[in-house]
């Protein structure tokens, strides 16, 4: 059957950044969402990942690509198609995410054919969706400048190039790349420092 659609109303109060609407939009989809992601799945992630932690995922990007202005949605039925679709992609991030070379669930059982494949082919659009995940994850509660910092730094910007670009210090750019390296080994794990 579905979620209960939302109201015109509502959906002006979300662009409207009422976060009241917010809350009633997750409670209105998250359920049916949550359905969706662990159909979307592979058992052997279970104890890695569920649906809950996939639609978490999405409502933090929907709410914050949402505050940017990137999306007008107008209709009940093109909010539901939007979060069912980045509750899909998503899902399949993380199942290529925990699937992947040395975080195979599936080597865990002893298979090293899946390290050999993941290495042997070249990196694919489910890969970009997988790191796209992974910097979201490393900027999670941090200013919108490091996001800048790390954006202009991949883009091949040196520290005097990216400092008076964004109008701040030398200091702050090395603080950030700082923080966002010690945040990718933490991430990384012992291991793999």
């Amino acid at each position: 059957m579905g979620p209960q659609p939302a109201t015109p109303e509502l959906l002006r109060r979300l662009r409207d950044g009422d976060p009241h609407a917010a809350e009633a939009v997750f409670n209105r989809y998250a359920r049916e969402l949550v359905r969706v992601a662990e159909g979307h799945l592979s058992r052997k992630l279970a104890g890695r990942v569920d649906g809950e932690d996939v639609v978490q995922s999405v409502f933090r990007t929907f709410f914050r690509r949402s505050a940017a202005g990137e999306f007008a949605i107008d209709a009940s039925d093109q909010l539901w198609r939007l979060l069912l679709t980045i509750t899909l992609r998503k899902a399949r991030a993380k199942g290529r995410f925990h699937t992947a070379g040395v975080r195979d669930a599936g080597a865990e059982a002893g298979g090293e054919a899946g390290l050999f494949e993941a290495a042997a082919r070249d990196p694919g659009p489910e890969d970009a969706a997988a790191l796209v995940d992974q910097i979201e994850v490393l900027l999670r509660d941090l200013p919108p400048v490091y996001a800048e910092v790390l954006g202009l730094r991949l883009e091949g910007h040196t520290v005097s190039d990216i400092a008076p670009r964004l109008g701040v210090s030398r200091r702050t750019v090395h603080r950030a790349l700082n923080l966002l390296q010690d945040r990718l080994a933490a991430a990384a794990g012992p291991g793999e420092r």
